[in-house]
């Protein structure tokens, strides 16, 4: 681990310092606890000097969860503070002890710079069972303390790019009870060790980086240690469970275009079948994510696909009201022509065929009957009845051929329309596709990341 790597560095750099003593040591010559009593009979819980130097260091253990509902991520780490006490040397009383170990009670009996993280949600010491603190003294009174701890701490969470973003998380290091003219804190040479077996569900952390800067309060003046860690979001789980289903979706809706126009229940079917899928698709995605204002790379996804959709809806209800045009126009026709007959029939020819005479009495027909005269008159009516007969039987014939030509002529129409869509609106959403892909999946970190 890194940081009893650097422990042993420190020691290693001590020995050779004093390298002439621990030559002649044979062994120890005090207890811990004698020691102990010695170098804390006059100890004073004052400020060593003026200010202290403390360095920071931070190793990420595991970060467990990063959530966007509420812009945080809770992780595991180890966080170590390190400064000098010469009043806690003891080089002096036993050359050959390399360090003296406590736990968190020793600390309550010394002084400490009371590094803490500020901007945290929560934070607790692990207590597995006893509280993970360890407090090491070396020879020359350097103190080096180490918590392991669990931290909920904000993120910047900004879900334009959703799902193809990057999200950042910091971590803020003061010293709670010393501003800068008591306590210097500065990050160590290597300041913060991430572990490799680190590993969520739906993030990579990327990188981190560190900065130092003075912070002004109303009280005077803090150094703010803070390091802020990039997670990249991993989008394989919504390609496969959003992005695909709506490609699915979408070229469903367009086999409509395939579907004869007189198949209109199909068609119907398809249509509104496709965007019922699309609308509880995005419902299921739109669930784990926070109401915020501003548009995402989802919302313009998933509007658009709505929008091709609903696109071949509408091109449907073209070709069908085309038809119903020619329905009310051909019911128009056969009415201004069925009136024309009517009219034409009280006129001559057609006047004594339409209405005929009222009835004589029967006398009066046996003697027309018998008259040549009236074999005549009935010759001549029956072919002004066939007259007439012929005509609206032509008329007739004449409608269903203009309405069979302009039916064939309606259904060339809305071939050639589906054909069209069929070509434009695989097009336009590939032309489209290209625009979305390029533009989301740019690397767009190093302007952020400054």
């Amino acid at each position: 681990m890194c940081l009893f790597h650097f422990l042993a560095v420190i020691v290693t750099t001590f020995a050779q310092d004093e390298g002439s003593f621990v030559e002649k040591c044979t062994k120890p010559r005090l207890t811990p606890a004698a020691i102990l009593d010695v170098i804390m009979a006059n100890y004073s819980r004052s400020l060593p000097g003026n200010p202290v130097g403390v360095q920071v260091e931070v190793t990420v253990q595991d970060v467990m969860e990063l959530s966007v509902l509420s812009n945080s991520f809770t992780a595991d780490i180890w966080f170590s503070s390190i400064w000098y006490d010469p009043r806690l040397a003891y080089s002096h009383l036993d050359n050959c002890r390399q360090n003296l170990s406590f736990d968190d009670r020793f600390e309550k009996l010394i002084w400490s710079p009371n590094v803490c993280i500020v901007n945290t949600k929560s934070a607790h010491v692990h207590r597995s069972p006893k509280p993970n603190v360890l407090l090491m003294l070396l020879p020359n009174g350097t103190i080096w303390l180490n918590y392991r701890i669990r931290v909920q701490s904000p993120c910047s969470m900004d879900l334009a790019r959703f799902p193809i973003d990057t999200q950042y998380c910091q971590l803020v290091f003061e010293s709670y009870s010393y501003n800068t003219a008591s306590v210097s804190v500065n990050w160590m040479a290597n300041p913060v060790t991430v572990l490799p077996e680190i590993s969520l569900a739906d993030f990579d952390l990327s990188r981190y980086r560190t900065s130092r800067h003075t912070e002004v309060y109303k009280a005077g003046e803090w150094y703010r240690l803070t390091v802020e860690f990039e997670f990249t979001r991993k989008y394989g789980f919504y390609i496969l469970q959003l992005y695909v289903p709506t490609y699915i979706s979408l070229f469903i809706s367009w086999i409509a275009f395939c579907i004869d126009t007189k198949a209109l229940p199909a068609r119907i079917v398809l249509g509104v079948n496709s965007l019922m899928s699309l609308t509880f698709q995005f419902g299921n995605i739109i669930r784990s994510l926070p109401p915020v204002s501003y548009v995402k790379a989802i919302d313009l996804w998933m509007c658009t696909c709505v929008g091709f959709i609903f696109a071949s809806l509408l091109e449907l209800a073209f070709v069908a009201y085309q038809d119903k045009k020619l329905i009310l126009k051909s019911g128009k026709s056969n009415a201004a022509i069925s009136t024309l007959v009517s009219y034409l029939k009280h006129f001559e020819p057609y006047h004594d065929v339409s209405s005929p005479p009222p009835p004589a009495p029967l006398d009066e027909k046996k003697s027309m009957s018998r008259t040549t005269s009236t074999g005549t008159n009935r010759s001549r009516s029956e072919l002004d009845g066939l007259d007439t007969k012929d005509l609206e039987e032509e008329i007739a014939e004449y409608r269903k051929l203009a309405y069979a030509r302009k039916k064939w002529r309606l259904l060339d129409f809305g071939a050639n329309v589906d054909r069209i869509s069929f070509i434009v609106f695989p097009l336009t959403f590939a032309a489209f596709n290209v625009v979305y892909w390029t533009y989301y999946l740019q690397d767009v970190r190093i302007s952020t990341w400054t």
